[in-house]
């Protein structure tokens, strides 16, 4: 496996493809890709309001069948993330639902889905405190470090790290790993990543202006 820290698979967005959808976004990481749609806020179900912020619905839907616990695992991490940067304390009494179709899994899916999701949420125009991405790294069996793996590469790492950052201060949101790994891959593979954090969110505002600067032209 050739060295490829630091390095991205190519990134393919289109946002406001759903129509009926108040914010949505396809978001393609090489092979990866993930449809992401925003509704809200809208009214809530009695049971579920909440009288201080708005309340928060994050489902991911496989490519085929039923949902499993891999997917409500997913969804968890996700939430976390919004939650911790969706200012939803500005609608309370409202609910905010967030549906992501993954559509081809060829590794580090759970980026794709969070990467996705905030291009989503930009589109709807939802407030955030800070835009948020996710990079995923890995360790082969003979130490090597890998950034934005396929689903290949996962396979035969011995570890591999997800890493949400805020976007103005690189702090951390959420991290999630597999596989055992030490301090010191830990600080390097969080090194790497926030660089690498850095051309996603770039990507990101690359993608909002080509959205607007076409609206304008309409």
């Amino acid at each position: 496996m050739e060295d490829s820290a630091g390095k991205l698979r190519s990134l393919e967005c289109e946002l406001g493809l759903l129509k009926r959808a108040d914010g949505s976004a396809r978001l393609s990481q090489g092979n990866t890709r993930v449809l992401c749609a925003v509704y809200g806020p809208a009214e809530v179900k009695i049971n579920k309001e909440q009288c201080d912020q708005a309340t928060l619905e994050v489902t991911v839907k496989p490519e085929s069948g039923m949902s499993s616990p891999k997917e409500r695992l997913l969804e968890e991490l996700v939430t976390s993330c919004c939650k911790s940067t969706a200012l939803s304390q500005l609608h309370p009494h409202t609910a905010l639902s967030i549906t992501l179709q993954v559509e081809n899994n060829d590794g580090m899916l759970l980026s794709t889905l969070v990467n996705c999701c905030c291009l989503a949420l930009l589109d709807a125009c939802v407030p955030l405190s800070t835009v948020f991405s996710a990079i995923t790294c890995g360790y082969t069996e003979n130490g090597q470090l890998v950034t934005d793996l396929s689903a290949q590469q996962e396979e035969v790492c011995e570890s591999v790290l997800t890493f949400v950052l805020e976007d103005a201060t690189s702090n951390i949101l959420t991290t999630y790993a597999k596989g055992a790994f030490s301090i010191d891959q830990l600080q390097q593979s969080l090194a790497v990543a926030e660089e690498a954090s850095k051309k996603v969110t770039a990507f990101y505002r690359e993608s909002v202006e080509r959205k607007l600067s076409k609206d304008a032209e309409h």
